[in-house]
């Protein structure tokens, strides 16, 4: 009994090696690839692939690597018979259709058996959130290659300290040259926090708009005190005369003193030999309507405050012309 079950073991074993044989003699020799199967050959998402994998290779990897053959997890793959087997193998491949996922503009391409967007989703665990929305429709049958859009929107609260600037108040003074500037309180900054509802559209900030505003601190003000006085000087003979002179008739101190020196070197008896006198050099027929006219009728010539006080005013009213070398003064 137990030689007859050897026998019929042998028997089975040779009748599968010459059918095999058969088989492989039969099939084509060269790589083959074509639509196959009733149930795929007019389905566009799913096409069958049929290959024939060489004697040489016991699995089946090795066939598709032989035959340069990609196959994606989701693709669907039979063989007969088996490759172990080492007669070679039919291989058919039915594909997944593949999608094109683009999720808040990162691309991914996908693999399928789902015939809606809505049923692809679920499958991947690709979930809609809020205010998401996808591109097309989620009940949009998928089809080969189609391309799908996934718009993430996104309102969060938004809460950030921020800085509140200090008003700064300007006071005026002629006590202080023209130009410059003195704090006379510093300002400070003050802070509060802002609760902002942001809005972003594939991550990227599209709106905010203030939900609430709470002052932490307040600012506090700047008061600056700004001089609108003339250039005065801080020097040399009679600088108490010519810087109250050129207060009262707002002229420049320091053009004031230079045309002093270069008329009589702050001389106040100088006598010039044509004849013209005092700190300023006036023409002695001039001097005693224009020193009246200043307030100072009566002064003597010799009179170093009635000089520069005549002098501020003549130049206050346009006639610097009548001393010449108050065009090189007039800019220090």
């Amino acid at each position: 009994m137990h030689r007859l079950t050897r026998q019929a073991k042998i028997f089975v074993t040779v009748l599968f090696a010459i059918i095999g044989i058969g088989v492989y003699l039969a099939w084509p020799k060269t790589v083959e690839k074509q639509v196959a199967g009733a149930h795929t050959q007019n389905d566009p998402n799913h096409p069958t692939e049929v290959y024939f994998g060489s004697a040489d290779f016991k699995t089946l990897e090795t066939m598709l690597q032989d035959l340069s053959v990609k196959v994606y997890p989701e693709d669907k793959t039979t063989t007969f018979p088996p490759p172990e087997m080492g007669l070679g193998s039919r291989i058919t491949i039915v594909r997944a259709t593949p999608v094109q996922v683009t999720d808040a503009k990162m691309v991914k391409t996908y693999r399928t058996w789902k015939d809606n967007i809505g049923d692809f989703l679920t499958e991947q665990n690709i979930g809609l959130l809020g205010k998401d929305s996808v591109d097309p429709s989620a009940q949009t049958k998928i089809t080969s290659n189609m391309k799908i859009k996934i718009t993430r929107v996104a309102e969060v609260e938004v809460t950030q300290k921020e800085d509140i600037d200090f008003k700064t108040v300007k006071k005026e003074t002629r006590d202080m040259e023209r130009g410059q500037t003195k704090v006379e309180q510093k300002g400070e900054k003050g802070q509060k926090e802002v609760v902002y509802i942001v809005k972003r559209i594939d991550g990227e900030e599209v709106s905010r708009r203030v939900k609430e505003t709470n002052i932490l601190k307040d600012p506090v003000t700047e008061f600056l005190i700004v001089g609108t006085g003339p250039k005065m000087v801080h020097n040399g003979i009679y600088m108490d005369l010519l810087n109250a002179a050129a207060k009262k008739y707002d002229v420049n101190a320091t053009a004031l003193q230079c045309l002093m020196m270069r008329e009589s070197n702050g001389h106040v008896d100088s006598v010039a030999s044509a004849g013209y006198i005092g700190l300023f050099q006036y023409d002695p027929g001039f001097w005693g309507p224009a020193s009246e006219a200043a307030g100072f009728a009566g002064a003597l010539w010799t009179d170093a405050k009635a000089q520069i006080f005549t002098t501020a005013r003549l130049i206050s009213i346009g006639q610097s012309r009548r001393w010449p070398p108050f065009a090189h003064c007039a800019n220090l």
